[in-house]
């Protein structure tokens, strides 16, 4: 009698008071692939443990649940690494390590779409969109300032692309990194130290980490999940506050992987771009009808280094090292100077006409 192949990969939730949806989300990964699904109760008082073993019973899931009492220093990070340690721990053949969330639904094809990525890169960071049924909340929303913040992240994220180490592959995806779908090599989950024990934020602090230590990190638009559009989350600062803020605030903070125009100019002519995602201190976080004259610093600034280009091909022997000595002008924006931000004046007179730039409607919903 042959015995059945060791599980290799790890699918690590973290849950807190979820019995309302737990169901939708296991359900969702029946039948997609023979892994190991690991549910990490964080200072639960309802019934999803048992809501969630009655679902794993009735679609053959081979589930774990680990409850944990956290103190209120920690949360969602710290419940993603004690899932992720128990699968190191306990899965001798463990390959991969896949994590979603409570409240999400995967698509069908999830599992095997990570998977498929993680032959070749390191980590995957999957797209998450709204399910489909709850998404007329976003009817609360000012359409012309969702389109800003959309159009403002389409720009940094160029610039990232161009400028920042490791981040080449962030150009026209859709760049997050949100713990709602990522999956790693079990090689580059430990490169990149693990996910950290926070209350939030753990999920843009691993991919940083990651690009720091060189692994490959790939933002895939077709490895997919559907995240719910409650207004009350069970992690501060999460995607529940990020609606809340968009649909009853006229001046709402944008993302904070966002940066102000004028840093992320003086960082990328200085090539001193970290990785993507950054992380903006809170004291320098944009508000959403501040956006025309960020963009339009960041569109001057691709015009000119378009312009920079095409001076360098035709003549090659031009000094050209610096922005400044190519195009001097007299304006500039500036944001005031702090730790972990530094003043940065920008040119802004003299450079050509901004061009138009293409990006969703929709804005990331994370960090506001």
């Amino acid at each position: 009698m042959t015995r059945p192949a060791a599980k290799d990969t790890a699918i690590v939730i973290p849950a807190r008071n979820e019995e309302a949806r737990i169901g939708a989300c296991l359900t969702a990964l029946a039948g997609q692939g023979n892994a190991v699904v690991i549910l990490v109760l964080n200072n639960t008082t309802d019934r999803t443990g048992s809501v969630a073993h009655d679902i794993a019973a009735r679609h053959d899931l081979d589930l774990t649940v680990l409850e944990r009492t956290l103190p209120s220093r920690e949360g969602v990070g710290t419940a993603r690494r004690i899932g992720c340690d128990h699968a190191l721990q306990t899965m001798p053949a463990l390959r991969y390590l896949l994590t979603t969330d409570a409240d999400c639904i995967v698509a069908p094809d999830w599992i095997a779409q990570n998977l498929a990525h993680l032959k070749t890169a390191d980590a995957v960071c999957g797209k998450v969109d709204l399910i489909a049924g709850e998404a007329d909340i976003l009817d609360g929303m000012d359409p012309h300032l969702a389109e800003l913040e959309g159009i403002y992240r389409a720009l940094v994220q160029d610039i990232y692309a161009r400028q920042a180490p490791g981040s080449a592959d962030i150009g026209y995806t859709h760049g997050e990194a949100a713990g709602a779908s990522l999956g790693f090599t079990r090689a580059a989950y430990l490169a990149g130290g693990g996910f950290a024990p926070v209350r939030c934020g753990e999920d843009r602090r691993i991919v940083r980490a990651l690009r720091a230590a060189g692994c490959r990190v790939r933002h895939a638009d077709d490895v997919t999940v559907q995240a719910s559009c409650r207004l009350i989350g069970r992690a501060a600062g999460g995607m529940s506050d990020a609606l809340k803020a968009r649909i009853g605030d006229l001046d709402y903070l944008i993302d904070d992987c966002l940066p102000p125009a004028d840093w992320l100019v003086r960082q990328a002519s200085g090539k001193t771009l970290g990785p993507w995602p950054p992380q903006v201190p809170a004291r320098f976080r944009l508000h959403v009808r501040d956006l025309p004259q960020h963009i339009e610093i960041l569109e001057k600034f691709r015009n000119s280094e378009r312009l920079i280009s095409a001076s360098i091909a035709s003549a090659a022997t031009m000094p050209c090292s610096h922005l400044d000595t190519l195009l001097p002008g007299k304006g500039s924006a500036n944001v005031p100077a702090g730790p972990g931000m530094r003043a940065c004046p920008v040119p802004v007179d003299r450079l050509p006409s901004p061009t138009q730039t293409n990006a969703s409607a929709l804005p990331t919903v994370k960090g506001a």
